[in-house]
């Protein structure tokens, strides 16, 4: 029976070592230990019967494997996170809209003034109206 083994670092499966493959592409069911040194061979991880089957980046605790979860967010680092994009935009907003509305308020703004100020000014609102709570919020986009 041809074995399939895990290459193990730092308790996560770094590769996987399947049967030798033979030049016509027949898998050739060649010992381990005819194929590498004893000290590797000592380091590997017999997976051949295991279902279901490790891949690379699985993790090993010694005795068992585990698929890698991924990191799913907390309400809260999705609020944080959003809060800060938000802050960021707005910034960038006020940034934006600063010399218009001088403008603006000197009552002398020209047609594309005014019309950007209002464009800026619906953006600004936009994004205060962003729900915050949900991992990927639909962001306006920011006028030209």
């Amino acid at each position: 029976m041809m074995k399939i083994y895990a290459r193990i670092e730092g308790g996560v499966v770094v590769e996987i070592i399947q049967p030798w493959a033979g030049a016509d592409g027949v898998q050739v069911d060649i010992p381990i230990e005819d194929r590498f040194t004893p000290e590797f061979v000592a380091t590997l991880v017999d997976i051949t019967d295991l279902n279901p089957m490790p891949l690379e980046q699985w993790l090993y605790d010694g005795s068992t494997f585990e698929a890698p979860t991924e990191h799913q967010p907390t309400p809260e680092e999705i609020i944080q996170k959003n809060t800060s994009q938000q802050n960021s935009l707005i910034y960038m907003a006020s940034l934006a809209m600063a010399p218009v509305l001088v403008s603006l308020q000197l009552g002398d703004p020209t047609d594309d003034e005014t019309v950007k100020a209002k464009a800026w000014q619906s953006y600004y609102r936009d994004l205060k109206l962003v729900d915050l709570t949900v991992a990927d919020p639909a962001w306006p986009i920011a006028p030209e």
